[in-house]
């Protein structure tokens, strides 16, 4: 007894059906593939055809008085000719950090100079809450040989006489970890130099009571500032000195055997 195989047979709507799809699919995929090369095309013409400078835009909307932080900001390509005249250099932009936005930026918009607040705004801003800041003469503290630099922390000793009794002149540290707000009338870090500078006067971030110890402290003795490594924010537990305590000690005196003396003769 033989048996017929049957195949089911094929509906031919859900054939045309299945065919619509993978057309569509394939179809969809090359227009997608389409569209990518074009506007690799496009953009490579676009640089050939103008010469593309880096500039520096906000990553995302910033509001006026917002601080100018180096993770708001990316740098981006553009035509030269669409570069604004003030548009601020990508390699000197360490020297707005810190500063606020004297008006707002919409993401995407290139960073100018006319986005910054003015210099007297911004240099009033840089002071935390609560402090002051106190401009000396670099004769009485010393300039660490027009090395500072603004944002340094520097550490201030005071060398000067007791009063009283004890007249003995000591040296003895004042403050700790003091940031320096500018050197002379420079009220940012220099970007890309080391290059000693000449300035006259320095202006520190203290509190009013320590603004009014340094003033006591100058006008008694001899300031000097330490300059310590930014990262280091312990305070200095040095104690005071004076001469004698850097003086080399004297040796302890060498023990001498003493000369034994014998008074008389020889019993007989």
């Amino acid at each position: 007894m033989k048996f017929a195989l049957k195949l089911p047979k094929l509906n031919a709507n859900f054939l045309v059906l299945g065919l619509a799809i993978v057309l569509g699919v394939g179809a969809l995929f090359l227009i997608q593939k389409f569209m990518k090369d074009y506007k690799a095309h496009i953009d490579a013409e676009e640089r050939n055809a103008h010469k593309m400078v880096e500039v520096v835009v906000a990553n995302a909307d910033l509001p006026r008085g917002a601080r100018i932080d180096p993770r708001a900001f990316a740098k981006r390509e553009i035509p030269r000719e669409y570069v604004p005249s003030t548009a601020v250099d990508p390699q000197h932009f360490g020297q707005y950090v810190g500063q606020r936005l004297g008006a707002p930026m919409k993401h995407g918009e290139p960073f100018l100079e006319l986005h910054l607040e003015s210099t007297t705004a911004v240099f009033s801003s840089t002071l935390d809450n609560g402090n002051r800041a106190l401009t000396t003469e670099v004769d009485e503290v010393n300039s660490i040989s027009g090395m500072l630099r603004p944002s340094d922390h520097i550490d201030l000793m005071v060398t000067a006489h007791g009063t009283g009794k004890n007249q003995t002149e000591v040296t003895f540290p004042l403050l700790s970890n003091v940031e320096v707000l500018a050197t002379g009338q420079i009220t940012r870090k220099a970007d890309g130099t080391n290059q000693p500078q000449t300035y006259t006067t320095i202006t520190l971030s203290v509190s009013p009571a320590d603004a009014e110890r340094i003033v006591v402290a100058k006008n008694s003795g001899k300031l000097t500032a330490v300059l310590r490594n930014p990262d280091d924010s312990k305070a200095n537990a040095t104690t005071a000195m004076n001469i004698d305590d850097v003086l080399p000690k004297k040796p302890a005196a060498a023990y001498r055997r003493p000369v034994q003396y014998i008074v008389g003769g020889i019993g007989r």
